[in-house]
């Protein structure tokens, strides 16, 4: 993943913008306007220029550039407002709130066609806000929700086809993380769903574990993309009863940003199966074509494989 972060393409390092615990899944976006390709060392000035035309925007008072991320047609992800905070380019408080906003430099006229390098950046994106954002596994177009012709035909055809890495894969480009500023090793393997010993182990680390931003990590086996365990049976998930399979359920939920029921102190996961895990799971089944059918909150092998692969 190529990652810009805000302070290296020249705005302040963390934006304004609310808090977002988690999202429903990532609209995607294009400008709307006519942009022409240039060099990559131009890229930057006009991502600076989106984030000067929305602050100057009185009628929709945006207190930062509308986006959560923007890339561009070299494959680079710029941070925009990042992750776990509300976007400004959805349409409305309530689109704002339930998905993040990721625009690629792409006009409605001049350069109209997502090149692959742009199209592999999108994926990085909204890898990227699934990791560390708790974005769901949805992927739409602005014009899913919101009257718009955005975010094009072109673009708006391969976001209908699940946003696919060009080669067909929906992985990572990379096994790579790139740190962030803040991060810890720690931090970084809950992110990754391993521990930080293997973490520290695939990256040759020694004690102090010293890593910098933009150092880039190897994801090791078993992070991202891991298959599914087993299913564990139907009888493992009763209402009121503790089940370890529980555990791994609720692990699946809070990495994909299913966790909007709770008790008011956050989802927390744990061996007991409640009303809110329930909540949660029929949350994640309506997500799915797949599961939409009959989103009772109770898991079966489906349910098991989408939250837990």
């Amino acid at each position: 993943m190529k990652f810009i972060q805000r302070e290296d393409w020249g705005a302040p390092a963390s934006s304004p913008a609310a808090y977002l615990p988690s999202a429903h899944g990532v609209k995607i976006h294009y400008l709307g306007t006519a942009y022409s390709s240039r060099a990559h060392d131009k890229c930057d000035d006009y991502v600076r220029s989106i984030r000067a035309e929305h602050l100057a925007n009185k009628q929709e008072n945006y207190v930062d550039i509308a986006y959560s991320a923007v890339v561009c047609e070299h494959g680079h992800v710029y941070e925009g407002r990042g992750a776990h905070k509300r976007t400004g380019a959805n349409g409305n408080q309530e689109l704002n709130i339930r998905d993040y906003a990721v625009c690629a430099l792409l006009g409605s006229s001049g350069l109209v066609t997502p090149p692959d390098a742009m199209l592999s950046g999108l994926r990085d994106a909204i890898e990227w806000l699934r990791r560390d954002g708790s974005a769901g596994d949805w992927i739409g177009g602005h014009r899913d929700g919101y009257a718009t012709l955005c975010p094009g035909n072109r673009l708006y055809a391969w976001v209908q086809k699940g946003a696919p890495r060009p080669g067909g894969t929906t992985t990572p480009a990379e096994g790579v993380y790139t740190v962030k500023s803040g991060d810890t090793l720690s931090a970084i393997a809950r992110r990754l769903d391993v521990s930080w010993p293997e973490l520290a182990k695939a990256n040759n680390l020694r004690a102090p574990y010293t890593i910098h931003p933009g150092q880039e990590l190897k994801i090791p086996a078993g992070g991202i993309g891991r298959e599914a365990p087993a299913f564990p049976g139907t009888s493992s998930f009763v209402l009121g009863k503790s089940n370890p399979a529980v555990t791994t359920l609720d692990g699946g939920l809070i990495r994909k940003g299913f966790t909007r029921h709770h008790d008011g102190n956050g989802y927390q996961a744990g061996p007991v199966f409640t009303e809110y895990t329930r909540l949660n799971i029929a949350d994640f089944q309506r997500s799915r074509s797949e599961l939409s059918g009959d989103p009772d909150g109770y898991p079966g092998p489906l349910t098991w494989q989408l939250l837990l692969s």
